[in-house]
């Protein structure tokens, strides 16, 4: 009788690695959600008090927020 030096290993079965983009599509997708509505509260609030780096900002996170979709897509 042999013995198996890996218990409970089916040596059938291949795994393959997940691509990074699928892995973390969810979790960055959540954030572009999130960076979206802090861009939009940026942008009011420095379209209100006339603050122009508020609204760069604001910028700034809509670019991120738009790009998490086009670098992580299927």
């Amino acid at each position: 009788m042999s013995t198996n030096p890996v218990p409970n290993a089916n040596t059938n079965v291949v795994t393959t690695e997940v691509s990074w983009r699928k892995k973390y599509r969810n979790p960055l997708m959540n954030a572009a959600f999130w960076g979206f509505w802090i861009g939009f509260f940026l942008a009011h609030q420095g379209g209100v008090t006339n603050n122009g780096t508020m609204i760069s900002l604001s910028y700034v996170i809509f670019t991120l927020a738009c790009l998490v979709p086009l670098v992580t897509k299927k």
